[in-house]
């Protein structure tokens, strides 16, 4: 059984966790088969976006695999020790290179601890209708390793400070009005949808679309100025590059444009 199914749709990636018997929770073996989908995803150059979700209509991830962990935590190591298991959040961040490309979680029912976590991660996040989120890990004894720096900035200091420090859950409509997701669509029509933006941004000149992505996250990361000065060298390769040459020559001749990403 595959634990990750990795599919490809013109240049969109769909990486979808499949573990529905256990509402896809993060174990030893999916996370292995994560970093292979990850390693392909990141090397391909036909692979512009990447799409996230979950098998079946329960869940996009639960998290951590709690009762994995304990079993595994249990075990003696050879030197009468139990071993240390890093959470699963700091294992996705090793997996993800930074290969600049655009990515969309498509969260269907819940998505909990480390799977919220993932989310977090993408650029763009749509929901199904029956979504419910949360970083529950003050639960169970845990701080959330990721969440805890990037839910501020994408929510605000009180709407995150509510949702770390409680452990609750947040509906959909909740999360849409928080600014956690952007949109909110039925549960039927989720992945379609989110194939429906990957190919809208997959129709934009990809040197472009990268670069912005970056510009946007430098403005988040560094002090504006020097943001502005970091990306400025970024800007000119982009308004410098053969494809905006060819977008301006194609929007003249009223055709579509044939990126050649250089």
């Amino acid at each position: 059984m595959a634990y990750v199914i990795y599919e490809k749709r013109d240049h969109v990636a769909i990486i979808t966790l499949n573990r529905p018997e256990r509402m896809n929770a993060l174990g030893n073996e999916l996370g292995s088969e994560l970093r292979q989908a990850e390693a392909e995803f990141a090397a391909d150059d036909d692979a512009w976006i990447g799409i996230y979700t979950g098998a079946g209509d329960r869940a996009f991830c639960a998290g951590r695999d709690l009762k994995e962990a304990a079993e595994q935590e249990a075990r003696p190591t050879a030197s009468g020790g139990t071993p240390s298991v890093p959470p699963p959040i700091t294992r996705f961040e090793r997996i993800a290179p930074d290969h600049g490309k655009p990515t969309i979680a498509a969260i269907n029912g819940a998505a909990y601890g480390g799977g919220l976590e993932k989310a977090l991660t993408c650029d763009i996040r749509i929901c199904s209708d029956n979504a419910h989120m949360a970083l529950a890990e003050v639960k169970v004894g845990l701080c959330p390793p990721g969440g805890s720096f990037n839910l501020p900035r994408l929510v605000g200091l009180s709407n995150s400070m509510w949702l770390l420090l409680s452990g609750e859950p947040v509906r959909a409509e909740e999360a849409l009005r928080m600014g956690l997701v952007s949109r909110v669509v039925p549960l039927p029509d989720l992945l379609d949808t989110a194939i429906e933006m990957a190919g809208t941004i997959a129709r934009n000149a990809p040197l472009a679309v990268r670069a912005t992505r970056k510009l946007a996250h430098l403005g988040l990361e560094m002090p504006l100025d020097y943001a502005r000065r970091m990306g400025a060298m970024l800007i000119e390769s982009v308004w410098s590059s053969e494809d905006a040459v060819e977008g301006a020559r194609a929007f003249a001749e009223k055709r579509d444009p044939e990126w050649r990403m250089r």
